[in-house]
Order: C-alpha cells, then structure tokens, then sequence
C-alpha cells in the first residue's frame, strides 16, 4: 500500500495518485464498474459503493468481523449464536415489563428485610 486507502484506490484506477478523492478519481469510477472483474458484482454508477470499494482494496470486511466469525470463515468451529438469540429474545419483551420485572425484584427484597424473623 502507498500510504493510505485512497492511495490504493487509485494506484488500482490507474489514475494520478495524489491521496484524495478528486474528480479524476471520481471520473474513473464508472469505466471501471462497468468494465472490471472482482469478488463483487458491481452497478455502474460512478459513485463509490461498497461493492467497488471492495474490489478496488479500499477495505476487506472480514477485518471488521469479531474473531471467532473470522475463524469460522478461515476453516474454524462455528461460533456460538447464544448471546446474539438471547439478546433478540429479549429485545421482544417491552421495556414496561422489564421496569416491573425489576420494581417486583426490589419490592420483594425490601419486604425480605423488613420482615422479622420468624421464631419457633
């Protein structure tokens, strides 16, 4: 890499590198999409979507994924889906019962240490 992203882009285009989206960079966008072969199928619009950014090397997706998804995709065990279905589960509740779920859990603790003990 040049120096940075944009750098890339352009060494890729085969436009002037100068490290900033300018018009040349812009204009050569969409010969590009309509011409090239990637990974990614991509519309010619001239603009830079994610698609034509992809194959160009401005970024690869699976930098961003958590770990064990990038495991998964290098040959790796599946990762576990148990935190993300608990966490929708749990988002299907409304907020207003989540509240009285926890004022129901005070109220017990507090009537719990007010009361006496019970003696026999």
């Amino acid at each position: 890499m040049l120096g940075g992203p944009v750098e890339t882009v352009q060494q890729n285009l085969g436009v002037p590198v100068t490290g900033a989206w300018d018009a040349v960079t812009m204009g050569a966008l969409a010969p590009y999409q309509q011409g090239a072969d990637g990974p990614l199928s991509m519309f010619p619009s001239g603009q830079p979507d994610p698609a034509t950014l992809i194959n160009l090397g401005y970024y690869d997706p699976v930098e961003d994924m958590p770990r064990a998804q990038r495991e998964y995709l290098e040959g790796g065990a599946r990762p576990t889906t148990f935190w993300r279905d608990l966490a929708t589960a749990s988002n299907q509740v409304p907020q207003w019962v989540w509240i009285a779920l926890g004022a129901a859990c005070v109220g017990l603790g507090y009537y719990t240490l007010r009361k006496p003990e019970k003696r026999g």
